[in-house]
């Protein structure tokens, strides 16, 4: 693969979603690597139309650059791209060697796929953010089983390493189901800065077939629960069943219960913890995500006394599921005032 090629299409993976000009593809492919010129690009482009591995669409008087999905050579020289990523990262970062070999010899039998999440920037915070792929149907008990399998060699590989590493196991299932969702969820941000370094192959194919059913957008800026606006808390708490007595809720960004939890837990103000078993109770959540965003922004012991007052006033699959992970990392738990939130649940209808 020419530079060229690599520089187009590493640029177009990472803003999946995202509408190209020919003009506007030029000036982020500088941002992304420093040069580009315009000729050179709109030659490759049309070249690479030809072969079928992107769709040149005329709106106006400009032409929209995407990838061709219905190309089977596609997914290969995305994958190409991924190595090449792994091996120049490898290169300045070898102390990442050995925690990728080791979780490819520990994960394999548990994940189809394993992605490094922002690479660069975490191992310079020496930690890691893995996100795994899970094998089989995606049945719920499955994916659990293997969730559990990778928190299990993630803290054997957190000892090995000395190093903090975070991960996220999902299902098939799930991943489809996070991708398409028009809320922000740490999934969707996750994938514009990544690496598949195992089976980058099985990875793109996953992203293929999402994208079959609808169109995939990654997000380029990642959700931080500590900066969420007042507004967009209110108006989400407000979807999700929970309508305070006072401010007035206004349309906000649509943001996954998972991170408005953390931002709770992160804001400290016990009114609003004592409504998380609330909105846990109402909303469908992801036990994964949930505890994912526990342990990476340090909120774990406070969950997981909500979650155990949640189990023993309205119990369900996804809240015992996020406690045995929580529990597995030995988190001490902060103990909640069970009689006032069975009043709030009581209050709100989620008993």
């Amino acid at each position: 693969m020419d530079d060229t090629t690599f520089r187009v299409l590493d640029t177009l993976s990472r803003s999946l979603g995202r509408t190209f000009s020919i003009n506007e593809l030029t000036k982020e492919m500088v941002e992304e690597h420093g040069t580009a010129y315009y000729a050179n690009i709109y030659g490759k482009l049309h070249a690479m139309s030809e072969e079928d591995l992107i769709k040149l669409t005329k709106v106006g008087r400009a032409s929209v650059v995407a990838l061709n999905f219905d190309s089977y050579a596609l997914i290969d020289l995305l994958a190409e791209v991924e190595l090449r990523r792994k091996r120049s990262l490898l290169r300045d970062r070898t102390e990442l060697q050995a925690l990728f070999a080791d979780a490819e010899i520990h994960c394999r039998d548990l994940a189809s796929s394993m992605i490094a999440v922002r690479p660069e920037s975490n191992i310079k915070l020496n930690r890691a953010e893995l996100l795994l792929l899970l094998h089989g149907s995606g049945e719920d008990i499955d994916a659990r089983k293997g969730a559990m399998g990778v928190v299990t060699v993630v803290q054997k590989l957190q000892g090995t390493h000395s190093l903090k590493i975070d991960s996220l196991a999902l299902s098939r299932g799930e991943f489809s189901h996070l991708l398409r969702s028009e809320e922000r969820n740490p999934l969707k941000e996750m994938l514009s800065d990544k690496i598949a370094f195992f089976s980058p192959q099985a990875f793109w194919m996953e992203v293929r077939d999402v994208q079959e059913g609808g169109r995939v957008a990654f997000e380029r800026e990642e959700t931080n629960p500590a900066k969420i606006a007042e507004q967009d808390i209110t108006y989400n708490l407000a979807r999700f069943g929970y309508r305070e007595f006072g401010p007035e809720v206004r349309q906000g960004r649509k943001i996954c219960v998972e991170y408005i939890v953390t931002s709770i837990l992160l804001g400290g103000d016990m009114r609003r913890v004592e409504a998380v078993p609330v909105i846990l109770a109402k909303s469908k959540f992801n036990h994964g995500i949930l505890a994912f965003l526990a342990q990476k922004y340090r909120v774990s012991e406070r969950l997981l006394g909500l979650l155990r007052v949640l189990e023993r006033v309205k119990p369900t699959d996804e809240a015992e599921a996020a406690i045995k992970i929580l529990e597995s990392f030995r988190v001490e738990e902060i103990k909640a005032d069970e009689d006032s939130i069975r009043k709030k649940m009581v209050l709100y209808n989620a008993t």
